[in-house]
C-alpha cells in the first residue's frame, strides 16, 4: 500500500539519534585543531590504501565542512527518514543507513583511490534514504526548492541523473558526486536484493542441469512468487506472510 498522504510519527528514535550524533561529532570538529578531525577520521583514498586507515570508510560519514553542510544533510535525513524508519522498524532503517553510507565510502575509495582529499559528509547514506523514499512512496507530492511540487519517483530520477553527469564531468564543484551515486546504487541493491537473489538461483538451477525440471514447476508458480519478491523488494521481507513465506520456500526448492 502506497501512502497519499504524510505522516509524521511523534518520534522516531534511530533518525533523531543520529542527527544527535552528527550534531555532536560537528561541535567536536569545531573545538579540535584545524584538519585533524578530517585528516583521521575523514575519508582519504590515500590514506586507507597507503597507511590502512580502514575505518574512515566508516567515520566519514558523521563528519561535516560546516553548519550549512550538516543543516541541509541533516534536514534531508529529518524529512525522509522519519516516515521510512516508522514504515520499516528502527532497526531495518539503521542497518539501511550505514550500509548506504558504507557503500558511498567504498565506491568513493575505489573512484578515487590515489586520492589526497577528504571526503566527509552525510550525503553517501542520504541519498540511499531518498531512494527508498522514493520507492516506497512514489507518488508522494514533495517540494522542491520549497514550492515546485514534483513526485518523489521523478525526483529521484532527477538526482541520479543529475549525479551521474556531475560525476563523470569531473567538475571543480568540491563535491564527491560519486559517493552519493554510490549510496544510491548500494541502496538499490539492497532494496532489491530479493528479487537479485532470485534471479540468481533460478539461473543456478538452470546452468546445474535442471532445466527441465524448473520448467515443469515454474508456470505453476511464476505469477505467485513474482508477486511476492516484488512485495518483499519494495516493502521489506518482514512484510511477507507466513503463506507467502511458505511459497517462496516451495518454489525454492522446486
Amino acid at each position: 500500500m502506497m501512502y497519499n498522504s504524510y505522516y509524521r510519527p511523534s518520534h522516531t528514535n534511530i533518525v533523531l539519534k543520529l542527527i544527535l550524533i552528527n550534531f555532536a561529532v560537528f561541535i567536536i570538529e569545531l573545538f579540535i585543531p584545524s584538519g585533524y578531525m578530517t585528516y583521521y577520521f575523514g575519508l582519504i583514498p590515500r590514506l586507507v590504501i597507503g597507511k590502512y586507515y580502514y575505518w574512515q570508510v566508516f567515520t566519514y560519514m558523521f563528519l561535516h565542512g560546516g553548519w550549512m553542510h550538516i543543516f541541509f544533510n541533516m534536514f534531508a535525513l529529518y524529512i525522509f527518514g522519519i516516515e521510512i524508519e516508522y514504515y520499516w522498524g528502527s532497526k531495518k532503517f539503521l542497518e539501511y543507513y550505514l550500509i548506504c553510507g558504507l557503500g558511498a565510502g567504498i565506491i568513493s575509495l575505489l573512484t578515487y583511490y590515489n586520492s589526497p582529499i577528504p571526503i566527509i559528509g552525510a550525503s553517501g547514506a542520504i541519498y540511499g534514504v531518498m531512494l527508498a523514499y522514493g520507492l516506497l512512496f512514489p507518488e508522494r507530492y514533495l517540494y522542491l526548492y520549497f514550492f515546485i511540487p514534483i513526485k518523489a519517483k521523478y525526483l529521484v530520477i532527477m538526482f541520479v541523473i543529475f549525479e551521474f553527469f556531475a560525476g563523470i564531468s569531473g567538475g571543480g564543484d568540491h563535491v564527491a558526486h560519486f559517493a552519493h551515486l554510490g549510496g544510491l546504487l548500494t541502496g538499490f541493491i539492497y532494496l532489491k536484493w530479493p528479487l537479485i537473489k532470485s534471479k540468481l538461483h533460478i539461473r543456478k538451477s538452470v546452468i546445474g542441469g535442471n532445466r527441465n525440471k524448473w520448467k515443469d514447476n515454474y508456470d505453476e508458480y511464476d505469477s505467485e512468487v513474482d508477486r511476492i519478491l516484488k512485495k518483499a523488494s519494495v516493502y521489506g521481507v518482514d512484510s511477507l506472510t507466513p503463506d507467502e513465506i511458505e511459497t517462496l520456500r516451495k518454489a525454492r526448492n522446486k
